[in-house]
């Protein structure tokens, strides 16, 4: 068994191949250090190339840390390459950075691919070259394929990753217009998770069901409780996520209950964090459930533009698209977009 051993790469973003990599060689160690090799530019050109956020190298270190975390023998670090020139002419200074990275003797270095056999027996001659399944029988993929087709290789993308690559579709509207319900429904016909309305039960469970002693910490407590919610929501995702509104909202019935927006809450409006937004007209009949008010039709259809202009004064407008009609057609017409949003893939 190696004292120490190292397994590189990019992992951008990290797959089940990597994994079962590193799973195979940590078996081979008292010791196995994972090195992300990450070059700023390439990683922003790569990302943008594929049409994808920049996958940062933090992400991707929180990512392998997190599904290694119980594996104490296993270390995550980052070897920063982004001034060190195009291979093959920066081997040199690749190797230096990789012994200030790795300070220990390495014994071992696994690898997958052959092109860097020669090269590292030349920089590091006292380590051994290991390689395993370079034709990638067990796990057919590279991260270049995931990245040109994220939810068709949905499968192959580490748990821990997939919240990041999860379509998000955020349903709005004004009271009683039916987001509630679309949003289960879309749901569960996608086999995935949702996230509720915090708000909806805020004052039954923190204000004994007075809605009208709201202050202004409660409204920034509902907007931090939603965006926890929002987030275990998608950690169990299944491609897409739908969100029952968003901080938006509570700002919204910030200047209901208060008369004034809230900075706080406002902090949490990211309309960015969202691949498609459906905004629902109130034009479905209002159902009094002993908390919602506004009832009469005039004042909702008021208040939906109210709402609809604090989405688009928060940059929501190239993601929105706004949904009437009954039940029937407000849930064809959003499988519909859905349908569009994840193309190309099997729900």
């Amino acid at each position: 068994m190696y004292k120490t051993g190292v397994y590189f790469g990019r992992f951008c973003p990290p797959h089940r191949g990597h994994l079962y990599q590193i799973i195979e060689a940590s078996t081979k160690c008292e010791k196995l250090v994972v090195v992300i090799s990450d070059n700023a530019v390439q990683t922003r050109e790569i990302c943008a190339d594929a049409g994808l956020p920049t996958i940062t190298y933090q992400l991707r270190k929180q990512w392998i840390s997190q599904q290694v975390q119980d594996m104490e023998h296993i270390v995550v670090r980052v070897l920063d390459e982004t001034d060190i020139p195009t291979y093959p002419d920066g081997w040199q200074l690749w190797s230096e950075r990789m012994r200030q990275v790795v300070p220990e003797k390495i014994d071992a270095f696994f690898v997958g691919d052959g092109e860097y056999q020669t090269t590292l027996e030349t920089y590091f001659p006292d380590a051994v070259m290991e390689m395993f399944d370079p034709a990638r029988t067990r796990f057919p993929i590279s991260a270049t394929d995931i990245r040109n087709n994220i939810l068709g290789n949905w499968h192959y993308i580490l748990g821990s990753a997939r919240p990041f690559f999860a379509k998000k579709v955020l349903i709005a509207g004004t009271e009683s217009c039916g987001k509630t319900t679309l949003t289960k429904c879309l749901a569960k016909l996608y086999n995935t998770s949702w996230s509720e309305e915090v708000g909806r039960y805020y004052a039954r469970d923190y204000l004994g069901d007075d809605e009208t002693i709201y202050t202004d910490t409660d409204f920034s407590r509902i907007a931090h409780l939603q965006y926890e919610q929002d987030y275990h929501a998608l950690r169990t995702a299944n491609k897409v996520c739908f969100f029952d509104t968003d901080a938006t909202y509570t700002d919204y019935f910030s200047e209901l209950y208060l008369g004034r927006r809230n900075p706080l809450v406002e902090a949490y409006i990211d309309h960015t964090r969202y691949d498609l937004m459906l905004f629902l007209k109130p034009d479905v009949q209002w159902i009094d459930d002993g908390q919602r008010l506004n009832g009469e039709q005039k004042r909702r259809m008021a208040l939906s533009k109210r709402l609809m202009n604090m989405y688009q004064y928060h940059g929501f407008s190239e993601k929105m698209i706004v949904i009437g009609g009954d039940y029937s057609q407000r849930l064809a017409k959003a499988i519909e977009l859905v349908d569009a949003l994840m193309e190309g893939t099997d729900s």
